[in-house]
């Protein structure tokens, strides 16, 4: 029987800071929008090991991809039709990933972390149109997970991901969130120094406890980031 809550430390960090961003960023706002956004987080929390399972075996339900997507249909109203089709896209390459027993190699892994990374986009709608500088926040936001699922998947032992790979999606991604508020380089310094310092010295992990010690450093650090990225975005620094 899958599990509730998921095992994965990794979708519950992410989906924690979905939730977080999406509350930092859209209220004051009505209670039944904010109600709506939290729903959203628990539908995904709670069906995520059932998907997984699925996904790992070729096949995942109907039903359970509609309860994820239901909670979003406030959303379609606030969201401009280019970050729909960008969400319909990553939907449709982790669909395909599942298709072809792809979800447990680093194209099934980087895309899912993708996806649930980018569902703060229709979270924060749920409460209302986002602020057309917000979009660089999630800019910043998604790319920094994509790029960390990368970097992962670059340090492990058994894998042989080049980690020239997170760093060439991260510093285009940093380089323009900088650019249109140069506060956010608070956020963007450390993770920029990890991914460098990984290009550079390339020391792969072998071991579950160097993986776990990886892992809730990244856990942390992500944390850290969202709120320093929002921080810069609430201080008033012109964004788009």
């Amino acid at each position: 029987m899958p599990r509730l809550i998921p095992r994965e430390w990794t979708i519950v960090g992410v989906l924690t800071t979905d939730l977080a961003a999406t509350l930092a960023l859209g209220l004051p706002s009505d209670w039944w929008r904010a109600l709506l956004a939290v729903l959203a987080f628990f539908v995904h929390l709670t069906t995520f090991s059932a998907l997984f399972e699925q996904a790992s075996r070729r096949a995942v339900s109907a039903p359970l991809l509609l309860a994820n997507a239901l909670p979003y249909i406030p959303a379609l109203f606030n969201l401009p039709m280019p970050i729909l089709a960008f969400l319909l896209a990553l939907a449709a390459a982790v669909l395909l990933a599942a298709a072809g027993g792809r979800v447990r190699t680093p194209v099934g892994y980087v895309a899912g972390l993708a996806l649930y990374s980018s569902l703060v986009m229709p979270m924060r709608a749920l409460l209302g149109p986002p602020a057309p500088g917000e979009y660089a926040v999630y800019v910043a936001y998604v790319a920094y997970f994509t790029a960390f699922a990368l970097y992962v998947e670059s340090r492990l032992a058994f894998r042989s991901l080049d980690p020239t790979a997170p760093l060439l999606l991260w510093l285009p991604s940093a380089a323009y969130v900088v650019a249109l508020n140069p506060l956010a380089v608070a956020a963007l310094a450390e993770p920029t120094y990890l991914l460098v310092d990984n290009y550079l010295r390339h020391k792969k992990v072998s071991t579950v406890n160097e993986i776990k010690r990886m892992g809730k450093r990244i856990l942390a650090s992500s944390f850290l980031f969202t709120a320093l990225l929002v921080v810069a975005y609430k201080a008033g620094a012109t964004l788009i």
